[in-house]
């Protein structure tokens, strides 16, 4: 046994040498290149395989604000086809290999995908396509000093960018940034990761939003669109723009100070109704949202449309979010003016964020307002033009919804091109959340934190060998309408959790992980928990989201 663990030990010593494969230079020099479009990129380049290894993960490096997921897909050409040069476009010549989810920390700060399954190669070439999904790529310049990185296992030969995979021409040279992370042969393979599932329930969603990763997409669906926030109950009624248009600003409109990321109070001549009471001024943020308070997110946050971002603002705001730039030479102005009861807030041909072609900025303005009507409380967005044409920074974005200040639930996105009513009631309640911390490799423990729980008092973590299949089974017959169980608590074990500060307990229960045996590697396991609230339904009880856990080697 003491022979095979030493064995094991060396062989992790030469792994943990010879891999990862780095194409990421430091610092990076100032000739990277982020990809603003569509958000569905690929990268490709070439590898010489000199012994047979499995690939385990990639770090990638991402242009995106900390806390943006998506996912990283690896490609490989199919048998016989030695490079990627000429295959771009032809999907048929690819097969994907492995996938994983990826979590954004920051411009230029690599991050881990673990790919599932793991990908054996053996000696030989092949070509490589990395895909980023609703993340945005970085990668280098091309130059003659770095197209070739090689170690004694593996060498990668630099490169080409597409705008979306397998459908558009591929720009040349450029250099994907990242690591490839392998172990020496062909092993078993199986990537640490926690996932939520499922929902809480008691949440209360008075928010909205949905979020287009790119102009093109905004621009289809927008251009010509209105929705109307009709107030309903303590809240709104989220409908199409029925009969609602846009309405020109005249002569008489105030232009508002031009300037790009900032922000300028407007005063109503009459009180404007809001879901819980009412304002008397609106604060008009240049990139496309409106609040009853400032609402100066601090940059790059201002400028970078992200979901979170909606749903967490400190005061009552309405989003048509995205990078616009009244500032810019050309640009049209942001102009306020009351017409009878309804205020305007209008962006009349109003640029993005420069978009760039060689050394020309492009032309890319739209028209759209925002609707107050202080007689009613509806409130309607209008979408005249939306330019399709892109940014050259993270703004390309758009974010359209509505948030209550605070914290916000999420529910979900909508569909605005399919939308028929949805219904918003304050205020916001937060659904008891279970998340875990903690990359559960063999010997690293994992941490599951139960919050948002409603007052104080005890509950339980289970923490189970089965998921029951989604959507959950659904507790409504025990008294606990909208509440899902998601595992199956015969098949494990419940864990005492309480805020209550009782010796030995708290909102967290820590699972230590062995360091052995190897076996364990790819064992899953679920969690849920459940608080006791007296004030939450008939039973007395609310439950979390449930939580995946599966064991890997790396």
């Amino acid at each position: 046994m003491l022979a095979r663990l030493l064995a094991a030990v060396s062989l992790f010593g030469v792994v943990a040498a010879q891999s990862p494969l780095n194409t990421i230079p430091t610092p990076v020099p100032a000739n990277w290149f982020l990809w603003t479009g569509c958000v569905e990129p690929m990268v490709f380049f070439n590898l010489t395989i000199n012994t047979t290894v499995t690939v385990q993960g990639l770090d990638v490096s991402i242009d995106n604000l900390a806390g943006f997921e998506g996912n990283v897909d690896l490609f490989v050409t199919n048998p016989g086809i030695t490079t990627h040069v000429g295959n771009e476009t032809n999907a048929a010549a690819w097969t994907l290999r492995g996938t994983g989810p990826v979590t954004a920390a920051g411009q230029v700060t690599p991050v881990r995908v673990g790919l599932m399954p793991g990908i054996v190669l053996q000696p030989g070439s092949y070509g490589i396509g990395v895909r980023y999904r609703g993340v945005r790529a970085e990668f280098l310049q091309g130059t003659g000093a770095n197209q070739t990185f090689s170690n004694a296992q593996m060498t990668l030969t630099a490169g080409r960018v597409q705008a979306l995979a397998f459908t558009s021409a591929a720009a040349t040279p450029f250099v994907w940034l990242g690591r490839i992370h392998y172990a020496l042969g062909s092993v078993a393979h199986a990537a640490a990761a926690n996932t939520t599932f499922g929902n809480g329930c008691n949440a209360v969603h008075g928010s909205f939003y949905q979020r287009f990763p790119c102009s093109t997409t905004a621009a289809t669906a927008l251009t010509g669109r209105a929705i109307s926030l009709i107030p309903s109950g303590s809240a709104y009624l989220v409908a199409p723009g029925t009969g609602v248009t846009f309405v020109a600003p005249t002569a008489a409109a105030a232009s508002l100070p031009a300037n790009d990321d900032g922000e300028s109070m407007v005063a109503l001549t009459n009180p404007m109704p809001i879901p819980g009471g009412s304002t008397q001024q609106l604060f008009v943020h240049t990139n496309g949202y409106v609040s009853v308070a400032s609402n100066m997110l601090p940059a790059p946050n201002n400028f970078t449309p992200f979901v979170p971002g909606l749903l967490a603002a400190p005061v009552t705001a309405w989003w048509s979010w995205h990078d616009y730039n009244a500032a810019e030479a050309g640009s049209g102005t942001i102009k306020f003016e009351e017409v009878g009861s309804l205020v305007l807030i209008t962006w009349q041909d109003v640029e993005s964020w420069p978009a760039v072609q060689g050394t020309t900025l492009v032309v890319n303005r739209s028209t759209w307002q925002f609707q107050f009507d202080t007689a009613t409380g509806i409130v309607n967005y209008v979408w005249q033009t939306i330019t399709p044409q892109g940014t050259s920074v993270d703004g390309d974005e758009h974010v359209v919804g509505y948030s209550p200040g605070g914290p916000s639930p999420d529910n979900g996105p909508i569909d605005i091109t399919t939308l028929t009513a949805v219904s918003l009631s304050q205020p916001e309640v937060l659904p008891l959340r279970l998340a875990a911390t903690g990359l559960p490799t063999l010997g690293n423990p994992v941490n599951y934190v139960t919050s948002n729980e409603n007052g104080q008092n005890v509950g339980l973590f289970f923490f189970c060998t089965t998921a029951i299949p989604a959507p959950g089974f659904d507790l409504t017959g025990l008294g606990m309408p909208g509440c899902a169980a998601h595992v199956d608590i015969a098949t494990g074990v419940g864990n005492l959790i309480s805020n209550l500060g009782l010796p030995g307990t708290s909102m967290t229960v820590t699972l230590p992980i062995p360091a052995s045996p190897a076996s364990l590697i790819g064992a899953e396991f679920v969690g849920q928990s459940v608080w006791l609230d007296p004030s939450a339904n008939a039973f007395g009880a609310t439950l979390s989201n449930g939580v995946r856990t599966r064991l890997g080697g790396f």
